[in-house]
């Protein structure tokens, strides 16, 4: 039977702490600390946003400007103005689309085909959420948010990605949303989504 003294007991638990503090540094070395610049380049990309929500019915207006406000808080570059449709003068429209022309950026390995132009990024945390949104989104807000998290995110660079989104539809109060994620965007850009963090 191997018999551990105290002495004994004491240097493999500092050896088991000196280990697990090297493997918990092994983990988080390959992640770029925020604000760290990376090389990257600029993806196209021209799409049709069609907006399917119940709760709120927006006007051409306040679609363009709400996708706008989420596009360029995620650190996208428009490169032609967003451009919803159809529209019924300033009222309210069911149904509505938005062309979208913009451009993000992606690590410089992974968009190494037809780059539109090289840029040097940083990683932004970037919160998107009822309260610190205000006053550009509201919770009724909800639903544009959800789409935007599930269409148009995907074409970002993106990390640690988190959504806590409660919905209802046809309800314009108790719609909460918090949506966080670190991107890959310009260093001097404030896409902060609001947040002071």
């Amino acid at each position: 039977m191997q018999t551990i003294t105290r002495g004994k007991r004491a240097s493999l638990a500092g050896g088991a702490l000196a280990a697990w503090a090297t493997l918990a540094f092994m983990a988080a070395g390959p992640a770029l600390a925020q604000d760290q610049s990376a090389a990257a380049t600029w993806q196209h990309h021209k799409t049709t946003f069609n907006y399917l929500g119940f709760t709120p019915t927006y006007s051409c207006m306040g679609l363009e400007d709400a996708l706008s406000y989420l596009l360029e808080q995620s650190g996208a570059r428009l490169d032609h103005p967003v451009w919803a449709y159809p529209c019924n003068g300033s009222a309210p429209t069911k149904l509505l689309m938005a062309r979208l022309d913009f451009s993000t950026l992606q690590p410089a390995a992974d968009a190494a085909s037809n780059p539109s132009g090289t840029a040097r990024g940083v990683w932004r945390h970037v919160d998107i959420s009822a309260i610190r949104s205000n006053p550009r989104l509201h919770g009724s807000d909800c639903e544009l948010v959800d789409e935007f998290r599930a269409t148009l995110l995907p074409m970002f660079a993106t990390r640690n990605v988190r959504s806590n989104l409660h919905c209802i539809p046809y309800q314009t109060d108790g719609n909460l949303f918090d949506l966080s994620f670190d991107v890959l965007a310009l260093p001097d850009a404030a896409h902060h989504g609001g947040s002071a963090d």
